[in-house]
């Protein structure tokens, strides 16, 4: 049996949260760190009409706007001769910038916190003003990323090559398989699976959105002999090419 390494996993935070825990916690799957606040840039192409208007005014737009809240409906300006045109803010949020090609930006901020879950029972090692950093034991296996991303996923570890065996009991899964074609994927994604770990295929020839991890050929018979059909959560990196099978 392989041996069990210290895994780490960074939560990325917005500069505005209430974090509920404290260094050296132990915490556990599902358990709730921290409340954040959401925040979203919107950009609005209003080329058209801001594309005209000279560097200076720009400047000046930016001046007057920059950093406050702005409403729906509210009026940013007037474009035009005689019978110039309104040019009203589309959505209530902080105004940002309008860049030298005339798109508006503007950040949204939700109304509602969104609370931040642990994803595995693990301990807080480190908290930031921009992150929160977890530790964990988990059994590491080691590839290559055909398509890069990462993602957390739940189930037994089964090799499923079959699309008629592909069903929304996967969802929330890691697919297991040698079967790398399109239309299979495809199914995978639409039915809710998270990535897909295999030990065939190359680079660049993968046509989907999942993350892919390549295991070695060795990774990829222990992986197999000593944990099939077990219930394992999982986190794929194929970025870092690697797959973690947490300890609980």
């Amino acid at each position: 049996m392989r041996t069990k390494i210290r895994a780490k996993w960074i939560i990325k935070m917005s500069n505005e949260n209430d974090v509920l825990i404290k260094v050296g916690t132990i915490v556990k799957s599902g358990e709730k760190l921290a409340m954040m606040i959401t925040k979203k840039i919107e950009s609005f192409n209003f080329s058209q009409f801001l594309g005209k208007l000279s560097a200076d005014t720009l400047v000046g737009l930016n001046l007057k706007f920059k950093n406050n809240w702005v409403n729906s409906g509210e009026l940013m300006c007037l474009v035009g001769g005689v019978f110039p045109n309104k040019i009203c803010f589309p959505m209530s949020g902080n105004f940002l910038e309008i860049d030298e090609f005339g798109n508006l930006k503007i950040e949204k901020v939700d109304d509602k916190k969104r609370e931040v879950l642990a994803p595995v029972d693990s301990k807080v090692i480190k908290i930031e003003e921009d992150k929160i950093v977890l530790e964990f034991g988990a059994h590491e296996f080691k590839g290559i990323g055909l398509v890069e991303g990462k993602a957390w996923g739940e189930g037994k570890i089964k090799i499923i090559d079959e699309a008629k065996d592909l069903n929304f009991g996967l969802k929330g899964s890691v697919l297991f398989t040698k079967n790398l074609n399109k239309t299979f994927l495809l199914k995978a994604e639409v039915i809710g699976v998270m990535a897909v770990v295999t030990n065939v295929g190359d680079e660049g020839e993968i046509e989907t959105e999942l993350p892919v991890l390549k295991l070695e050929e060795k990774e990829w018979s222990e992986l197999i002999n000593d944990f099939k059909d077990k219930p394992e959560k999982m986190l794929v990196n194929s970025r870092l090419g690697r797959l973690l099978l947490v300890v609980e």
